[in-house]
């Protein structure tokens, strides 16, 4: 079986799907936070660390609901609920993330780019799966 024919057929299941579109997600969400923070920080001339509190609250925000609704089509009304779930998720991959990367630089040395691309993969992993099996599951009629 060809590489091609592999992935094709993989991108069928429906895990594949939404890993594709969370990371599209992703992809939106960084590019959300950045013009934001850019322009808080260098338009409206906030403060920087103000600027990064706002643009990450608009980022995760946005990503919430495009995961909650592109990603995993949730349609549960308990949105209160998924969103503090969500940004539990979050600050867990916060701190999972930084602990690899501090892990990766300081006792292990290893080139600080090439750590954040490792924690980046782990995180991403961690986030998707814990908001696919957590925040956004689905509830079983029995």
């Amino acid at each position: 079986m060809s590489s091609e024919l592999r992935i094709m057929k993989f991108l069928r299941h429906e895990i594949a799907q939404q890993f594709v579109k969370f990371c599209l997600v992703g992809v939106a969400n960084t590019i959300i936070d950045f013009s934001i923070y850019l322009l808080a920080s260098r338009i409206l001339h906030f403060f920087p660390l103000y600027a990064n509190f706002l643009s990450v609250l608009f980022a995760m925000t946005f990503s919430f609901f495009a995961n909650k609704y592109f990603t995993f089509q949730n349609l549960e009304k308990k949105v209160k609920i998924q969103y503090l779930k969500f940004a539990l998720v979050n600050i867990i991959y916060f701190l999972l993330y930084n602990s690899i990367f501090w892990l990766l630089t300081s006792p292990y040395q290893l080139y600080d780019l090439f750590a954040k691309v490792i924690a980046i993969i782990i995180g991403l992993f961690w986030n998707f799966l814990a908001n696919r099996y957590w925040t956004f599951k689905k509830d079983e009629a029995i």
